[in-house]
């Protein structure tokens, strides 16, 4: 569950909760359990969303939400009527969308489709003329 709140925060701020200037703070973070909702990125965020991640983000396993708690969470309720409400974009979707729009996906589609192409082909070595 701890996981499910790490990917949770990644996705709806496109940053990691325990990310810091080295190696060495990184782990200090995670080890110690030290995160927070920085102001930026969580501006448009609901308070529903907040409490789904810090009710996972405990170091103590017995203290987290169970997957059955998760799935009943405030947050997880009537998701048509909240997407309807809500007109915020997430981090991440913003992300992917200025990705798209710069159409570098489509170059490696047409790297990776060029390689799978090439893999069809029998080599020379294999059909000898």
């Amino acid at each position: 569950m701890w996981s499910v709140g790490v990917i949770t925060y990644m996705l709806i701020s496109g940053l990691s909760p325990f990310l810091g200037e080295t190696d060495v703070e990184t782990m200090n973070y995670i080890v110690n359990c030290n995160w927070d909702f920085g102001a930026e990125a969580f501006e448009q965020i609901s308070e529903e969303a907040k409490d789904f991640v810090s009710r996972l983000l405990i170091k103590e396993k017995c203290g987290r939400m169970s997957a059955a708690n998760c799935l009943k969470h405030e947050w997880l309720t009537d998701l048509p009527a909240k997407a309807k409400k809500s007109r915020a974009r997430l981090k991440s979707q913003l992300l992917l969308q200025r990705y798209m729009a710069q159409r570098k996906w489509k170059k490696h589609f047409y790297v990776v489709a060029a390689a799978n192409r090439l893999r069809r082909f029998p080599s020379m070595s294999e059909n000898p003329a």
